[in-house]
This record gives structure tokens, sequence and C-alpha cells, in this order.
């Protein structure tokens, strides 16, 4: 998983919606490619091992926060926190 695969959730979440409001252009089979590559990432992030780190990818790349929300979550005193907590991850793994 890279920062590109996570960049990418909220807009399958969005397409998804989008494509479901579009039936008579709606494409099953691409609509079931997107679940699937949602259900790889969220599986992926499912198995950080750290609760904070796994929180923070939650929050940011699933449910859409920014940065500053979510480092405010996770108690961290400046909005750079998570960003860096998450970044550290990446590089790290």
């Amino acid at each position: 998983m890279n920062r590109d695969d996570l960049r990418q959730v909220r807009s399958l979440i969005a397409e998804i919606e989008e494509d479901a409001k579009r039936r008579e252009t709606f494409d099953d089979q691409q609509a079931v490619r997107y679940r699937e590559r949602l259900r790889e990432i969220a599986a992926w992030i499912n198995e950080i091992g750290d609760s904070q780190t796994r929180r923070a990818f939650r929050l940011r790349y699933i449910d859409g926060l920014p940065w500053a929300a979510v480092s405010f979550r996770l108690g961290y005193g400046g909005e750079s926190g998570a960003r860096k907590l998450c970044e550290r991850y990446l590089e790290n793994s």
C-alpha cells in the first residue's frame, strides 16, 4: 500500500455513490472493482498493528477527515502530528 492508493479511497467512494445515482449508465462490474479495491485498502489498514496509527489512517482515508481533525482526535497538539505518523508508517513499511 502506498500514498497513491490511499489518496484514491475518497474518490472511489464518491465514484460508487455517483454511479449508483446514474443507474442508466451504471456498470456493475466497474462498481464491483471499486468496492474490491476499497476492501483491499480497508483490510490493509486493519492489519496495522498500532492502534493510533490504524485510527489515523481510518480517520484520514476512510472517513475523509482533514489532517487537523485527525490530529485533534488523536490528541496531537498540532495538525501535522497525524500526518507525520502516517508518513513514517508508510516509509517504514
